[in-house]
């Protein structure tokens, strides 16, 4: 019998959609849009509950930026894995090759607990350079909580905290689970973090737990969040067969999948200069303003998230299709797909960006107090600018399809730099609002530059095929 008949018979690779391509992208993007708004209600719901608990923006301010905090290096040093296994494993699939196949998965598994690590020691030795830096030239950022010092140093709470990094090990199974259309699971997982968030602050705030057990809440939600995926992983690989191969396979060689690692560090680079300007904002304004304004900012910022939120959902779903289309050298319908999704997520983002300007000073009076009067302007600033990412977003996934994850390095290093260097330009003369002015121009120049060298790249692809 031939290996082709071998892996047909032995190995699962089946894709739970039946749909086409629009047809997935449809119920795909259903799914897991409709999870992530429950989600974000959930998450609002849980900010509101906190913030009043609390009763003290200094306070809830430092909640919030131990959690940026975590988060900054949780992604910093993510492989994004995922990505690899779908553009590469892609061709597997279709070639329904097992061996191969399953020497991705054990490569990203390996990949993701090296990188796992490497965030969490990235951390503490941050966090205690920079509290040496400060002590030494005797810069204070801010006062430290009196409930903290009487029972932990914001040091030790930021490294206890930090340790849910070494959990986050995810990749592989955000991979596994697009590249066979199983976004049902992606779906329930989503709502894992914001439904024990919820439940634990209610408690916490019903038995007045104070920052050091809303901490506790925010960092079993995540602990929970990271490992459900990863067991759900667990399972789908080992009922499709592929567990036991994983274990006899070895690592990808650089020669049997060209390109692959040079992928993969390139995809790390670009995640981390992503990350920094997506958590950047946070830590900047802790460092100039203080947790006190650091709350109003951030509360803005998750009006904000809810438009990235669904962003990022979207564009998990694109990135499938967009690969195939690639494995088949379809550059008419790629370019075709990518522009209708930006003009969507366009149209989406400036109609939630005049929804918040009319109705957000309202609700969020409502639901704050005065000293959040600031967070409607700017959330409206930081909804503008997430809408202009979202249509740069579908481009950078061409990037990535295409095998040019470089070009997308350029890109996210002038969005990032621009952002920056606005925020400190502009910080002295409009205060918090820099933040929101800052990320405008920067993302006008960012989007500006990812379509030019997209249309550029697929020209050129096109070009190549006619020759």
């Amino acid at each position: 019998m031939s290996s082709a008949g071998i892996h047909q018979t032995t190995y699962d690779f089946s894709r739970a959609s039946r749909f086409g391509l629009r047809g997935r992208m449809v119920s795909n993007t259903g799914l897991l849009g409709g999870a992530r708004l429950i989600a974000a209600v959930m998450g609002v719901a849980t900010l509101v509950i906190t913030a009043k608990a609390l009763s003290d923006n200094v306070a809830f301010g430092t909640l919030l930026f131990i959690h940026a905090y975590m988060l900054f290096f949780s992604e910093i040093a993510s492989f994004h894995i995922w990505q690899a296994l779908i553009r590469f494993g892609s061709d597997e699939v279709k070639a329904e090759n097992a061996p191969r196949l399953s020497r991705l998965m054990k490569t990203g598994l390996i990949l993701d607990a090296v990188a796992a690590a490497l965030a969490f020691l990235a951390a503490i030795f941050s966090f205690g350079l920079f509290l040496w830096v400060k002590s030494l030239i005797g810069i204070e950022t801010g006062p430290e909580l009196s409930e903290v010092k009487a029972v932990l140093p914001l040091s030790h709470l930021v490294i206890l905290y930090c340790s849910v990094i070494l959990f986050r090990q995810i990749n592989v199974a955000i991979g596994i689970f697009r590249l066979f259309d199983k976004f049902s699971v992606l779906a329930l997982r989503a709502l894992v973090m914001p439904s024990v968030r919820l439940i634990g602050v209610v408690i916490a705030a019903h038995q007045n737990w104070g920052l050091i057990g809303f901490l506790s809440v925010w960092f079993l939600a995540s602990l929970l969040s990271y490992l459900s995926l990863q067991i759900f992983a667990v399972v789908e690989i080992y009922k499709r067969g592929f567990w036991p191969l994983i274990w006899r396979e070895k690592i990808c060689k650089a020669a049997d999948f060209p390109g692959l690692y040079a992928f993969i560090i390139k995809t790390n680079i670009d995640s981390t200069l992503n990350a920094l300007k997506t958590n950047f904002p946070s830590l900047a304004v802790m460092l100039v303003f203080g947790p006190a304004i650091l709350a109003v900012y951030r509360i803005a910022e998750e009006i904000a998230r809810l438009l990235a939120r669904g962003v990022t959902l979207f564009d998990q779903v694109l990135f499938p299709e967009l690969s195939r289309m690639a494995v088949d050298v379809d550059f008419k319908t790629l370019s075709r797909t990518t522009a209708r999704a930006a003009i969507g997520i366009g149209i989406v983002g400036f109609a939630i960006s005049a929804i918040v300007l009319i109705f957000g000073d309202t609700l969020l009076k409502t639901a704050f107090d005065e000293s959040f009067s600031e967070a409607s302007s700017l959330s409206v600033m930081l909804l503008i600018s997430t809408s202009l990412i979202g249509i740069a977003t579908p481009f950078y996934t061409v990037f990535y399809v295409l095998m040019r994850p470089g070009a997308a390095i350029w890109m996210r290093v002038i969005g990032t730099a621009s952002f920056i260097g606005l925020f400190f330009a502009l910080a002295s003369r409009f205060g918090l609002f820099a933040i929101g002015l800052a990320a405008i121009a920067g993302a006008i120049i960012e989007v500006t530059c990812v379509i030019f060298m997209t249309r550029r790249m697929i020209r050129k692809g096109k070009a190549s095929l006619q020759s």
